[in-house]
């Protein structure tokens, strides 16, 4: 019944884990939806969307995020404005540094190398 399917979308409302997941936030805000409860259904399109954007473009969760947006386009609400991927965010991995040091010796030597063949044919 009508009552029973409220009931449901409720509970499952409840669940943080369910709440966590892009996937499960554009379900609940079709079943919002299909009940005419419209507000909730564009709260839960909304944290598709936002979930779906991930670190952002183009490191986003591109299918779910293409249907949180159509969604969203169907539910009559705007695309949010978030903010497109940063590199400046990113943590270094712990090894980056002693990489980066390897390939400049690595540089270093390959033009010593070269410098001196240049001197041995002149």
């Amino acid at each position: 019944t009508g009552d029973e399917a409220l009931s449901e979308a409720q509970r499952l409302d409840q669940l943080r884990d369910i709440a966590d997941s892009s996937l499960a936030n554009r379900y609940l805000a079709r079943l919002w939806q299909t009940l005419g409860e419209l507000n909730q259904a564009k709260h839960h399109a909304l944290a598709a969307y936002t979930q779906s954007w991930a670190d952002g473009e183009p490191y986003v969760f591109r299918y779910e995020l293409t249907k949180a947006t159509e969604l969203l386009h169907e539910l009559g609400v705007p695309l949010p404005n978030l903010p497109p991927y940063d590199p400046a965010k990113d943590e270094p991995f712990p090894w980056e540094a002693d990489l980066r040091a390897f390939i400049a010796t690595c540089h270093a030597e390959q033009a010593a190398k070269q410098i001196a063949e240049q001197q041995e044919v002149d």
